[in-house]
């Protein structure tokens, strides 16, 4: 399992964060197509946006991972970001092709922005088209599941009950 966290890397400056995105991306890409049963993760990758090499790797990853039994976690709460002309081009196959999608409420995005960019039926959206913290959909091949997510009591114990806050 590679898990690559932003954290720290989007304040350096742009040529070096570049070249540590190709490496790290290069390495993955590599783990996964010729070594297999690797699982990537990107978290917050809208941050990846601006830099079109990355894009190119990630679409890459995701149209080949699964025939070396590999798989790629993608991750983003800015969607828009993700929608801005000149980026939806590149980024619109990254958010149709996944197998696994659980997906929330998508705060000031267009409903019709949405449905196109992520190929919702109308009434998946309804689903999700309401603020709510504990359910989301999930779309799994053809299957949708309508998921209420319920901490255990433990849990609730040890991080509170603030819901993130």
């Amino acid at each position: 399992m590679i898990n690559f966290l932003l954290k720290g890397i989007m304040d350096i400056n742009e040529k070096i964060r570049n070249a540590i995105l190709f490496n790290l991306l290069s390495y993955m890409q590599h783990r996964m197509l010729t070594v297999g049963r690797t699982y990537g993760m990107v978290d917050e990758l809208h941050a990846f946006l601006s830099y079109m090499t990355a894009i190119m790797y990630l679409r890459a990853m995701v149209k080949q991972n699964r025939k070396k039994d590999s798989g790629l976690l993608l991750a983003t709460q800015n969607v828009e970001d993700m929608m801005l002309p000149g980026v939806k081009e590149y980024t619109k196959p990254l958010l149709s092709i996944p197998t696994h999608q659980f997906l929330f409420y998508p705060g000031i995005v267009s409903a019709d922005d949405f449905i196109d960019t992520l190929q919702l039926d109308p009434a998946e959206y309804q689903l999700i088209s309401r603020p709510s913290r504990s359910h989301c959909l999930y779309r799994c091949g053809n299957e949708r599941y309508l998921l209420k997510v319920i901490a255990p009591e433990y849990k609730s114990t040890l991080f509170g009950k603030g819901g993130g806050r």
